[in-house]
């Protein structure tokens, strides 16, 4: 039914994201699912015309410490209820089997479907309140337990706050999600700000810009050069104007190449990723020798021009540096909620109303400015 090669086919794992408790009845009545059925079909039902909705059959993907359990998002309860609504006629189903390779089952609501949801919820679409905001991942991507601390009670609070000002915001329900902040390994690892489900973060910059908060138009405010000016504010060095302009080399390939070197662990692993990237193939073949030998020059001449800053390269200091401006993010959101003004992350950018935009970009920078980052500057993506 899908074809994994199609890039026409858009694809999202199942997130039970709404309020289903207040629309359960009426679609038991209509559909004869039970309270898992209600929350799935309320999210296959807000998702986008032709958008598949993936899911696992496997038992083990279901397995996960008990502060991230969900009592409706178990091995019993979603496999069968997605049988159902195949039996019946409500979705186009691909199932697969458990343990398969390549893609998961996924699922995609029919207009029948569709129309049946919007007769029970009309305008009714409410997220609800997620059992659990702070993830912790082991190197595996699996959710792992922690203790609770005075820093994750502090977190918590802060995400809470933020999921109720967007629960509020009158986003479309194909893009509206709660966020959650996800550490890898640690709590000084990442702890970036992420939807939980469809959302804004998963379209396409050109595709956000088509978005409304309120019904207004939404802009898309950056930080340029995040991570290398973090890094040169530590060194205690100046900011060049342009990190990612060295010449003879074209920017694009630069700018993927400068932030392969701050994320990889190794200088092996970089050097393979500049070889394999897409700027490097309008270069040259991908694979080859050439490939590699000019990813070993733009490192050369990368660590050559960023010289204060070169003792991060290939270190894995991306994780601890998507800490800070994780941290940034949180920041600007509450300044901004402080106003009445809610804002959408995109890790180190962020979407508001076009009428709040100056209001967003002092707000950016009063938080870099809280982490010492007197160089930094906003622009419009």
């Amino acid at each position: 039914m899908r074809t994994p090669g199609d890039e026409t086919e858009r694809q999202r794992c199942l997130s039970l994201r709404w309020e289903h408790r207040r629309h359960w009845r009426a679609l038991g009545q209509a559909l004869g699912v039970n309270e898992t059925g209600a929350a799935i079909v309320l999210d296959l039902a807000s998702t986008g015309a032709g958008e598949w909705v993936s899911y696992s059959r496997a038992a083990r993907h279901y397995a996960a410490p008990g502060r991230y359990r969900n009592a409706l998002y178990t091995f019993r309860r979603v496999p069968p209820q997605m049988d159902h609504l195949d039996a019946e006629g409500l979705i186009l189903h691909d199932r697969r089997a458990p343990g398969a390779r390549g893609w998961q089952s996924a699922a995609q609501a029919t207009p029948q479907l569709r129309e049946t949801v919007a007769e029970i919820v009309g305008g009714d679409w409410t997220l609800r309140k997620p059992g659990e905001v702070i993830l912790l991942r082991d190197k595996c991507g699996n959710l792992v337990d922690y203790r609770d601390s005075r820093n994750t009670r502090r977190m918590r609070r802060e995400i809470e706050k933020i999921n109720e000002a967007i629960r509020g915001a009158g986003l479309d329900p194909s893009i509206a999600a709660p966020v959650s902040r996800i550490f890898n390994r640690s709590m000084s690892r990442n702890g970036r700000i992420y939807a939980m489900g469809a959302s804004w973060q998963n379209m396409k910059a050109e595709a956000r810009r088509n978005l409304t908060i309120g019904g207004e138009k939404v802009v898309e405010l950056d930080y340029r050069n995040l991570h290398p000016a973090i890094l040169y504010a530590e060194a205690g060095a100046p900011l060049p104007a342009d990190c990612y302009a060295i010449d003879p080399w074209p920017r694009k390939l630069v700018k993927v190449a400068v932030l392969t070197l701050i994320n990889a662990s190794t200088i092996h692993k970089a050097r393979h990723s500049i070889a394999h990237s897409a700027p490097m193939a309008e270069l040259v073949e991908l694979g080859g020798q050439e490939a590699l030998r000019r990813a070993d020059a733009l490192i050369r001449d990368i660590k050559r021009a960023h010289h204060p800053i070169a003792g991060a390269f290939h270190s894995d200091a991306g994780a601890r540096l998507m800490l800070v401006d994780a941290e940034m993010a949180v920041t600007v959101m509450h300044l901004m909620l402080a106003q009445g003004v809610v804002v959408l992350p995109v890790h180190d950018s962020f979407l508001v109303q076009a009428s709040q935009a100056d209001r967003l970009e002092d707000a950016m920078l009063e938080a870099a400015h809280e982490m010492g980052l007197y160089a930094m500057e906003v622009a419009a993506k």
